[in-house]
């Protein structure tokens, strides 16, 4: 009895699991949005079920690489693995990780492989049964061994090649090599106290009933790095009363650095899902007005809901496309555009996204930064503030974006951005903040601070 149970939670998770990773593939979504479409489609409600089935995602997502030149050296040549049925890639992949990096019990390997039968069917895995059995047996160490240094760092450390040389030329080997380390681990999560929803004294007493154990960030006030917490924190007392905004810390910095006072008028571009938003509205005492620009009118929708969370009163929204002209006639005191970007700075919370950039991908996102930075310098009044923020550390996406507005603007000089946690930019822009992963425990970002001079 106590056997079949088992097997039914490691067959949902093994299910959900290759359901996530066959979405991902087939549509590019990013692990937390097909791990919650998989679930959602599959029904599967168990904390166990889910867990065991995150795993699977992240690490197989984090390892891909590394996974997919075993699979190749272990699949017949006349074989592609990415002619296979979805399903199938996706187990052999999960199984790859399982075996080789999770180092997993042969026992819980044969568990594994039961598992997928069920889920997948006999006939679909049966031409691979010699397949697996060779990733089963392969020692990735030895594998190493035969191709050049520099493919096997990019293994070794579960990086692009493309992106290991970028961060060489800006970092330095030794610090890449850091970096790269601490992208392969687990990530921290920091929460921010938002006391539009009680003081910060209620708001600390909610906390601490909660079972959620928080220490505080120096130089960010209401800023926290969470030690443990009793269950998830979205299901927590005060996450559902709007005291607690879980956030990083170089998100947070951005609007601390903006830094808008009671009664302004601030334009929030890129603003979806309202994190900034929030912060903005709380730095302002709900005094003045904040107007949110999304072109995404599914992300606002959840835009709204967290303003109504989080007791935002003075956020106004606007569907449209930051790139073009928005329907604003005034001029505000504080812009801050976090344009999208390659994401390079979160590839330790959303490992798939190392495989879905490239080089040219970064180039078209540059363009794109440019025509809205340039766009959303229209809207600031003289003696006004831009803020331009990315959580990417690449410098075709930051400084060299900066610096090609500067030229072309003569009336917007750099300033300090404090409170200073970062690093200074780079190529001469020193004033700037650059935070890194495996330096500053949280997310790669960039940020400059812009004045409008006469």
């Amino acid at each position: 009895m106590i056997r079949s149970k088992w097997m039914r939670v490691v067959r949902d998770a093994v299910a959900l699991a290759i359901e996530a990773l066959s979405w991902m593939e087939l549509q590019g979504l990013s692990e937390r949005a097909s791990f919650a479409k998989a679930a959602r489609q599959l029904q599967v409600t168990k904390s166990d079920q889910l867990r065991t089935a995150q795993l699977l995602v992240l690490e197989t997502s984090r390892h891909r690489n590394f996974i997919d030149h075993i699979i190749r050296i272990a699949m017949s040549s006349e074989i592609d693995l990415m002619s296979l049925q979805h399903g199938v890639s996706s187990f052999l992949r999960m199984l790859c990780y399982w075996a080789e990096f999770h180092r997993a019990s042969e026992h819980d390997i044969t568990r594994l492989v039961r598992a997928a039968r069920s889920v997948l069917g006999w006939r679909d895995l049966h031409p691979f049964e010699l397949t697996l059995g060779h990733i089963i047996s392969t020692e990735p160490e030895r594998l190493l061994d035969r191709i050049s240094s520099y493919e096997a760092e990019a293994l070794g450390y579960f990086h692009p090649k493309w992106f290991m040389s970028a961060c060489t030329r800006i970092l330095g080997r030794p610090s890449t090599l850091r970096l790269m380390q601490r992208n392969s681990t687990r990530t921290t999560s920091y929460i921010r106290i938002n006391t539009l929803q009680g003081t910060e004294k209620d708001c600390l007493r909610a906390i601490e009933r909660a079972g959620i154990r928080i220490d505080p960030v120096d130089g960010m006030r209401l800023t926290f790095k969470v030690q443990h917490s009793r269950r998830p924190i979205v299901r927590s007392e005060p996450f559902r009363n709007g005291m607690v905004v879980i956030q990083d810390k170089a998100s947070v910095l951005a609007s601390l650095v903006a830094a808008p006072r009671p009664g302004d008028s601030v334009l929030d571009l890129c603003a979806a899902p309202g994190s900034k938003t929030a912060h903005l509205a709380e730095l302002m005492e709900n005094d003045g007005a904040v107007y949110s620009v999304d072109k995404s009118s599914l992300r606002m929708a959840l835009w709204k809901r967290e303003m109504s969370r989080l007791g935002v009163e003075i956020a106004h929204p606007l569907v449209a496309d930051s790139t073009k002209p928005l329907p604003i006639e005034k001029q505000v005191n504080v812009v801050i555009l976090d344009p999208p970007c390659s994401n390079t700075g979160t590839f330790w919370k959303s490992p798939a996204a190392k495989w879905r950039v490239t080089p040219e991908r970064v180039r078209q996102l540059a363009g794109m930064q440019s025509m809205m930075l340039e766009n959303a310098s229209q809207y600031l009044r003289k003696d006004g503030c831009l803020v331009y923020s990315t959580c990417t550390i690449l410098p075709e996406e930051n400084e060299y974006v900066v610096d090609r507005f500067l030229r072309v603007h003569p009336d917007f000089q750099v300033t300090d951005a404090k409170p200073r946690i970062g690093l200074p930019g780079l190529y001469g822009l020193d004033k700037g903040q650059r935070l890194y992963p495996h330096i500053h425990d949280c997310n790669g970002h960039f940020i400059a601070k812009m004045m409008r001079t006469s």
